[in-house]
């Protein structure tokens, strides 16, 4: 009797590691695949992160250079389309002012940066989130003698009458100073389109030769000189501008600007946006599909002074 309990015991031992010891397997064979896949994903994670930049990530910008003969310049940063780009405006472009028409020289003298600002949106395309930021030329020369000269030429911004009537033949080294005088000159004896050709060009080269610098030292700068300047860049933009920046700086940015397309109209002396303006500032803002399809005139190029088409001048090649 006691023998057949202890086989009766024996069978069902064994019948029931038959069950148990595939289940065990099971488990411990999971829970080693779940260890592998965990250091998998750590081990993916332990390089460099991808990034990819904010929709927010983006500022319009519009400058103005302050003086007898004010200066202004649009810029657009954006990450997500790794661009920046710049866009001159003549100083006699006409702006809806007090009631009637003037020059946006005139409404930036009488009401400041602000209301050029609120100008400029009812003639051009642009969105209602743009900032403007203005420093007298002083200022403006403490902030890029930081950075060096920047060297360019202007053969692309100018006809070869006139590089040879203000000595600007090959590649020139300019300060901030130098550059500003020398296009002080150019917008007192030039045609404004012309002019704002050349602007464009002086501004290409500080951006494209410094854009490495830019990020850790520009808003730096910019926080710094704040009583200085006239700006609605509060600490958000600032930040906004700092992170742009160096996304644009890491993933090497277009650097591309552009010259108002207009004329001059004999009778008012004011500058009027042709026909290709709108499509020129979409392109601009890289709505367009294409700036040479749209008839935009491109103020940069791939070389490494980047030349400046002339509207009504010389002709450029498709910028994109």
């Amino acid at each position: 009797m006691e023998t057949k309990a202890w086989k009766q015991f024996w069978t069902a031992l064994w019948l029931s590691l038959l069950v148990l010891l595939p289940l065990v397997a099971g488990v411990a064979l999971l829970a080693q695949r779940q260890a592998a896949d965990r250091v998998q994903a750590a081990e993916s994670q332990s390089g460099v992160p991808i990034q990819t930049p904010r929709a927010d990530q983006q500022l319009t910008v519009l400058a103005c250079v302050a003086g007898q003969q004010p200066a202004f310049v649009l810029l657009y940063l954006n990450a997500s389309q790794n661009c920046l780009h710049l866009m001159a405006l003549p100083s006699q472009l006409a702006v809806p002012f007090a009631g009637d028409e003037g020059a946006l020289a005139d409404c930036y003298a009488a009401a400041g940066p602000a209301r050029c600002l609120q100008a400029l949106q009812a003639v051009l395309p642009l969105p209602a989130d743009a900032h403007y930021l203005a420093a007298t030329p002083e200022t403006l020369a403490a902030l890029c003698n930081a950075y060096g000269a920047v060297r360019l030429s202007l053969s692309g911004a100018l006809r070869p009458a006139e590089l040879a009537r203000f000595g600007l033949t090959g590649v020139n080294d300019w300060d901030a100073a130098g550059a500003h005088a020398l296009l002080q000159r150019l917008d007192a004896a030039l045609e404004p389109g012309t002019a704002a050709a050349a602007r464009a060009a002086v501004w290409d080269a500080f951006f494209r030769q410094n854009l490495q610098a830019l990020p850790a030292s520009l808003p730096a700068a910019l926080r710094q000189a704040s009583g200085e300047l006239l700006t609605d860049l509060g600490a958000g933009e600032l930040l906004t501008l700092e992170q742009t920046l160096e996304w644009l700086a890491v993933n090497d940015a277009a650097v591309e600007s552009f010259a108002l397309p207009g004329r001059a109209d004999a009778r008012s002396g004011r500058y009027v946006p042709g026909e290709e303006a709108e499509a020129s500032v979409q392109a601009f803002f890289n709505v367009a599909a294409s700036s040479s399809a749209s008839g935009a005139h491109s103020a940069s190029s791939s070389a490494p002074y980047p030349s400046t088409s002339v509207p009504g001048g010389q002709a450029a090649g498709p910028s994109r």
